[in-house]
């Protein structure tokens, strides 16, 4: 009996630690955006005194991150470190198979050069109220290259230690093995008026495809955004070296809307969507005029550039180092608050994801949401995206409506692994402007 009481006495303490501990994983498994080492394949900041963070083709600010092999094209990223001082970065690439998973592969296999390397472009900002080191990367280069078409994802890191993350970005390098002819169409049915369907044909070319039901991998992305891309997508018929996928079910996307924007390219005087300007006198602050919903409303066209941003500072030489930081105020008037979720600041800015820093929030006394956002100076593009709880899935269209006729832009992907390789070949990329 002795006995049977000190094992309850010695069980009691070692229950309780338990139970205290399973909230501790609890919420270390919830709040793992905060977790440095917890790193994500997708473009991702894990720092937040890490800003303005651009990766696209030289020559072109409004690409997406992708170059063809071996073709001499180049790859710019640029971001601020709002330390103010300097600290030695340095990054790898890391190969992915065609769902962003690491490829069974190592270093020496896909990579030319150094396996990892320091950045070592940098400037510190000048005549700012906001301190920051500007830095910068071109990819490839003299010290690493891509030796293999396919997913990569770079890491940004410190101290030398790839577990010290402070940014991660999707990176593709494709190869011209077969051409993709795409176009747009609207929507069959119920969706006539909502969605835009995306067909195209792969011309094989010289490319021998074995089992392209298993083996060929397609995906279509919207715009920046991977949280709606479409993929699994198999051919109709083939014809010749042709594959061609013209189907009506599993190929659409909601149209949305035009995107809203905002120009602070100068702090000098007001634009049109800005309805404030605040000297706080060690920092500036603007108030957005407020936006409407526009679900349900009539569609209006005009030009965007499909929720994308440009740095730019047109009081100064416009370098990366001259453009100053600015918090910038979002209102959107609702009569009553949303229970069923929540709303973000949406776009190229919040790298096309719901993140806590750009959530709205609502004021019940004045009936509207309001959110912020800490910007450099430039020319943004956004909207309102609603996130039903337990969805990863943004919904653009609960707040700003849904038109076929809006401007899109996709962008189709084909991987292709063949019998024997360990990897996924991008073997194909084009893109679709809409409509």
């Amino acid at each position: 009996m002795k006995e049977l009481v000190a094992k309850r006495h010695f069980v009691f303490p070692l229950l309780v630690l338990f139970l205290l501990f399973i909230p501790l994983v609890t919420n270390a498994q919830k709040d793992d955006y905060a977790d440095p080492s917890h790193i994500r394949y997708d473009d991702w900041v894990y720092k937040d005194y890490i800003k303005s963070v651009q990766l696209h083709h030289v020559g072109w600010k409004f690409s997406p991150p992708i170059i063809a092999l071996h073709s001499g094209d180049v790859l710019q990223l640029d971001f601020d470190d709002l330390a103010g001082d300097y600290i030695p970065y340095y990054y790898t690439l890391v190969h992915c198979d065609a769902d962003w998973q690491p490829s069974d592969m190592v270093a020496f296999d896909y990579l030319g050069g150094f396996s990892q390397d320091e950045i070592t472009e940098y400037y510190y900002s000048f005549n700012t109220f906001q301190r920051y080191t500007h830095y910068r990367l071109y990819l490839p280069n003299a010290n690493m290259q891509m030796l293999l078409s396919g997913n990569y994802l770079l890491k940004v890191f410190k101290d030398n230690n790839p577990d010290s993350l402070v940014l991660t970005r999707k990176v593709m390098v494709y190869e011209n093995g077969v051409r993709i002819h795409g176009s747009e169409r609207r929507g069959l049915g119920d969706e006539l008026y909502t969605k835009q369907e995306i067909i195209f044909t792969i011309n094989t070319l010289r490319t021998v495809i074995t089992d392209p039901f298993h083996a060929l991998q397609i995906f279509i992305s919207q715009n920046g955004r991977w949280d709606n891309a479409i993929v699994g997508l198999q051919p109709n018929y083939i014809v010749d070296t042709a594959l061609i996928y013209d189907m009506d079910i599993g190929n659409s996307f909601d149209g949305g809307n035009q995107f809203h924007s905002f120009d602070m390219t100068s702090l000098k005087y007001l634009t049109d969507h800005e309805d404030a300007f605040v000297d706080n006198k060690n920092s500036y602050e603007i108030n957005l005029k407020r936006d409407e919903a526009r679900a349900g409303a009539e569609y209006y066209t005009f030009a965007d550039i499909d929720g994308q941003y440009l740095i730019l500072d047109k009081d100064a030489d416009s370098t990366p180092i001259n453009s100053e930081y600015v918090y910038i105020n979002f209102f959107l008037p609702l009569d009553s608050e949303i229970t069923a979720g929540n709303l973000y600041i949406f776009g190229a800015l919040t790298d096309w994801k719901c993140l806590p820093e750009y959530e709205m929030h609502y004021n019940q006394y004045k009936h509207y949401y309001m959110g912020s956002a800490y910007l450099k100076q430039g020319y943004y593009e956004y909207q309102y995206a609603y996130l039903e709880k337990g969805s990863t899935v943004a919904d653009l269209t609960f707040i700003e409506g849904n038109h076929f006729e809006t401007t899109n832009t996709y962008f189709i992907y084909a991987y292709y692994r063949p019998p024997g390789l360990f990897y996924d070949k991008l073997i194909g990329y084009t893109t679709v402007h809409a409509p």
